[in-house]
């Protein structure tokens, strides 16, 4: 009987059609999956430029969702609702997914859809891959925060032993706020140096960067509030004072704001009009049985030195409006000529008194009860042989601008 072959004619082609649709398959997700891959970074790093584009433009209140939307455009995303979509949203809007920051007015949103034409894929039933990205920017507005966070007296020196002492030669009672010392020195950032037994520092709070040295029973603070190995609290904006080319004029006994010249005040002038003072080749002191009165001013002593005595009646306020609200007394980083404050009964002193680079004194000459006031030295001496009282009231003090900020949050 004769056999009949089967014929195997035909087999090798079909191997070879799923061999070419199984490598158009590998091909296509390595060429889309590739390309849909480019395409979700540049959508990210688009929706990331627009997101801070929409932070910055609202802080400088403009129109943030235009500029949203043009910054992604500029990216190559411009929002044509068929290759691609963009969404700029505040986060207070209900369309957002802001996540932990839904419903928080400072943040922004930008989200961008993006449809991408495969090349391959269609052969295995894959015409378009979409890739959806989001990006979330913080916009912080400026505001004005108080200095080295908020204490009575804070003294600057970053390293430096005894930056801050308490000579203990009369009871210093402060009220309102703390101490703050910013020296990290091991052996006594604070430093009492008390000769009495029967005085006493007296406030709510002491904090160092470093250690405070102290003996038993000279310091009336609740013990949780004696802090060492404080965090260091971040350095304010240094305020640029200007007078601009306003002349300071003297009428009678009255001193006009502006630039003066020489030692402040001018002989004869127990006045001063409110504003602001700019003092260049002068010290600035007053002497006993002197007598100042000055509301709404602040002073800037440029190179001189500042010495008020004990038996000078001294009444100046600092500014309760404007740029330098707050701001009594300020010497600049370059000057770091001595400031001694002798307070009496007498002495009426409201406003920060801010010299970073100098030695400041502050010593009760008689019974000093009026003195509320924010006081800011590289070394501070709390010292005198009468008892000082100072009263710090937030509100009566400086707080500088701190800049606005952005940033990607997500």
């Amino acid at each position: 009987m004769k056999k009949t072959r089967i014929s195997e004619n035909g087999q090798a082609l079909i191997l070879i059609v799923l061999a070419m649709i199984g490598l158009i398959g590998i091909t296509a997700v390595s060429v889309d999956g590739g390309l849909a891959y480019l395409d979700r970074r540049n959508a990210q790093n688009a929706a990331d430029a627009a997101a801070l584009a929409t932070a910055l433009t609202k802080i400088r209140s403009g129109d943030w969702h235009a500029s949203g939307l043009a910054r992604a455009a500029s990216n190559g995303y411009d929002n044509n609702n068929t290759s691609n979509i963009v969404n700029v949203y505040q986060c207070t809007n209900n369309r957002a997914s802001c996540g932990i920051y839904q419903g928080n007015a400072e943040y922004y949103q930008v989200i961008i859809i993006s449809h991408l034409k495969t090349l391959f894929a269609p052969v295995v039933g894959v015409s378009e891959i979409t890739n959806q990205v989001n990006a979330i920017a913080h916009a912080a507005p400026g505001v004005r925060t108080s200095m080295w966070g908020g204490p009575a007296i804070a003294a600057l020196d970053p390293d430096g032993c005894k930056a801050l002492t308490y000579n203990g030669n009369s009871n210093v009672t402060i009220t309102g706020s703390g101490l703050y010392v910013n020296s990290i020195c091991q052996n006594g950032a604070f430093f009492n140096n008390s000769s009495s037994p029967n005085t006493a520092l007296t406030a709510p709070c002491l904090q160092a960067v470093g250690k405070i040295t102290y003996a038993s029973g000279s310091l009336n603070i609740p013990q949780n509030c004696i802090i060492e190995d404080a965090p260091r609290q971040t350095a304010p904006i240094q305020e640029n004072i200007d007078c601009g080319s306003k002349t300071a004029k003297k009428t009678g006994d009255t001193l006009s704001p502006g630039n003066w010249d020489g030692p402040f005040p001018p002989n004869g002038v127990i006045n001063l009009k409110s504003g602001v003072y700019c003092v260049s080749n002068g010290n600035f002191q007053l002497n006993g049985g002197d007598e100042l009165h000055g509301h709404g001013v602040t002073i800037s002593i440029r190179d001189g030195f500042v010495k008020w005595n004990g038996g000078a009646t001294i009444d100046l306020q600092a500014p309760t409006t404007g740029t330098y609200q707050g701001l009594l007394l300020s010497l600049p980083p370059s000057n770091s000529s001595p400031v001694t404050i002798n307070g009496n009964g007498d002495s009426q002193i409201s406003g920060s008194i801010k010299a970073p680079s100098s030695e400041v004194t502050i010593e009760g000459g008689g019974g000093a009860t009026g003195l509320q006031t924010q006081i800011i030295g590289f070394h501070v001496t709390l010292s005198g042989t009468s008892d000082l009282l100072i009263n710090y009231d937030a509100n009566l003090q400086y707080h500088p601008p701190r800049a606005p900020t952005i940033q990607l949050t997500r």
